[in-house]
């Protein structure tokens, strides 16, 4: 689904009461991104989920414990990405983490995850990080094609596999810098 965008964007930080729709939107991304990559049954699972997940997400921003921006396309929530600092043992502190990015499979190929991620890594450069990096499964070209066209690259010998649902997913770890240095 590429085209051009009509309609007014928004970006804003998440709202508690936005974890509803947010866990819809984490949904229909999965099921759509990953239709060719994991089970359907994996997929079907994901239903299921959505009340867990929208807790996680309303007590995770009532809490102050996760970063998210959301964008609002004329008025209507369609796409969220959360980050902060990396999770990851390895990293520095000057680390930072893209932990989500998810888009309504009908707004994808406008520009609207490139724009995200632009406010993602202004929020990140500002809270003092010099890089970022984000897990993504391995076989996700739309995601991979995203991510190496922003600049990130994969890190040599971060591959892992996490079980989700009972089913493996292996992840790569992709890194990208935030500053520059001139000189």
């Amino acid at each position: 689904m590429s085209g051009v965008l009509q309609g007014e964007l928004h970006f804003r930080p998440a709202r508690v009461e936005d974890a509803p729709q947010l866990a819809h939107i984490h949904l229909q991304t999965w099921q759509a991104a990953y239709r060719e990559i994991l089970s359907e049954r994996f997929l079907a699972d994901l239903n299921g989920g959505v009340s867990q997940r929208t807790a996680f997400l309303a007590q995770a921003l009532a809490g102050d414990t996760l970063s998210v921006w959301v964008v609002e396309l004329d008025g209507e929530l369609v796409a969220w990405a959360s980050f902060g600092s990396s999770r990851d043992v390895d990293a520095s502190s000057a680390t930072g983490e893209l932990r989500a990015l998810n888009l309504l499979p009908r707004i994808w190929g406008q520009g609207i995850g490139t724009r995200l991620w632009g406010r993602v890594r202004d929020q990140l450069v500002e809270a003092g990080y010099t890089s970022a990096t984000v897990w993504v499964v391995q076989g996700n070209r739309r995601a991979l094609g995203f991510y190496r066209a922003l600049g990130f690259v994969a890190e040599l010998h971060t591959e892992k596999t996490v079980v989700e649902h009972d089913e493996p997913l292996p992840l790569v770890r992709y890194r990208v810098p935030l500053v520059i240095s001139v000189g």
